[in-house]
C-alpha cells in the first residue's frame, strides 16, 4: 500500500481503497503466474524447465517455488477441475484481464460519469463482448430481467429495483458481489433465513402429518368400533332368526297334533 500510495493520492485508511488496491494487486499477480507459465512451462519437458527466474523483478528462490507448485501433482489435479468449472460458467465475463474494480472504476469514470449505474447495466457491460456482443445464456438472462422489470405492479406494492432483479435470474453466481451490490453476509443471511423458512414448512409438515395419523388412528379405531357392533348385530339377527325357526316348528308341530287328536 505504501508503494501504491506514493504513485497516486488516496486515502490509505479507507477500507474501500485497501479492498480495491488488494484486488488489483492480486489480479495483477494471478496475470503474471498465468503468462509466466505458459511461456516457461507448459508443454516444456521437465529437464527443460528453467531453474533461474526469467524476470528481474523475481528472485530465483520465488521462481523455483513457482516450479514447483506447478509440478505438484495436487495442484495440477486443481488447475484441471477449475478449467471444467470454468467450462460449465454460464455467465462468462467479458472483462479481460483487469479485475471487476478496475473494470468498472473505467465504466464509471468514461461512460456513466455522474450517473450510478444499475445492476442491469453493470450485467449488460461486465458480458457483452466488442468483437461477438453477448453469447446466448447472457441474452436470455437479460430477456428474463427485463421482463421481470416490465411486470406490472400491484397497487401499493413498489416495483423491484434492478439489484433484485439481477440477483432473482442470477441465483447461484457471485456477480452482485463481485461488482460490490451484496456483500457476502447479506447473502449468508438470505441463505439462513431461507432455511429458517424450510425448517418452518418442515416443521408444519411434521404438524400436519402427525395430525393425519392421529386421525387415521381415530378412524381405524371407529371402523372397529362399527365392525364390532355390525358383528351383534349380525349375531342377533340370527338369534332372532333362530327363534322364529324354533317357534313356526312349535307351532307346526302343534298343528299337526291337533289334527291328528281330531
Amino acid at each position: 500500500m505504501g508503494k501504491v500510495n506514493v504513485q497516486f493520492t488516496m486515502d490509505t485508511g479507507s477500507k474501500a481503497v485497501r479492498d480495491a488496491c488488494a484486488d488489483l494487486l492480486k489480479s495483477g499477480q494471478r496475470q503474471m503466474r498465468y503468462k509466466l507459465k505458459k511461456a516457461y512451462f507448459d508443454g516444456i519437458p521437465t529437464n527443460q524447465v528453467r531453474t533461474t527466474s526469467p524476470l528481474k523483478s523475481m528472485i530465483d528462490d520465488q521462481w523455483r517455488a513457482l516450479v514447483a507448485m506447478w509440478s505438484d501433482s495436487k495442484h495440477k489435479d486443481k488447475c484441471v477441475k477449475n478449467k471444467l468449472n470454468r467450462e460449465k460458467v454460464k455467465f462468462q465475463q467479458k472483462i479481460g484481464s483487469r479485475c471487476y474494480v478496475a473494470h468498472l472504476h473505467a465504466l464509471r469514470q468514461e461512460k456513466y460519469k455522474d450517473v450510478q449505474p444499475t445492476a442491469f447495466d453493470l450485467f449488460k457491460d461486465c458480458h457483452c463482448s466488442s468483437k461477438t456482443g453477448f453469447i446466448e445464456p447472457v441474452m436470455k438472462a437479460i430477456a428474463d430481467m427485463e421482463a421481470i422489470m416490465g411486470e406490472p405492479v400491484e397497487e401499493g406494492q413498489e416495483p423491484k429495483s434492478a439489484t433484485e432483479v439481477v440477483s432473482q435470474v442470477l441465483q447461484s453466481t457471485k456477480f452482485l458481489q463481485n461488482v460490490g451490490l451484496e456483500s457476502a453476509s447479506s447473502k449468508k443471511s438470505c441463505k439462513a433465513a431461507v432455511d429458517a423458512r424450510v425448517q418452518e414448512l418442515e416443521g408444519a409438515l411434521e404438524i400436519e402429518k402427525q395430525g393425519v395419523a392421529d386421525l387415521r388412528e381415530k378412524i381405524d379405531g371407529q371402523q372397529e368400533e362399527l365392525d364390532t357392533l355390525k358383528k351383534q348385530v349380525q349375531e342377533s339377527e340370527a338369534a332372532r332368526n333362530k327363534q322364529l325357526e324354533e317357534f313356526e316348528n312349535v307351532k307346526k308341530a302343534s298343528e299337526e297334533a291337533k289334527k291328528a287328536s281330531e
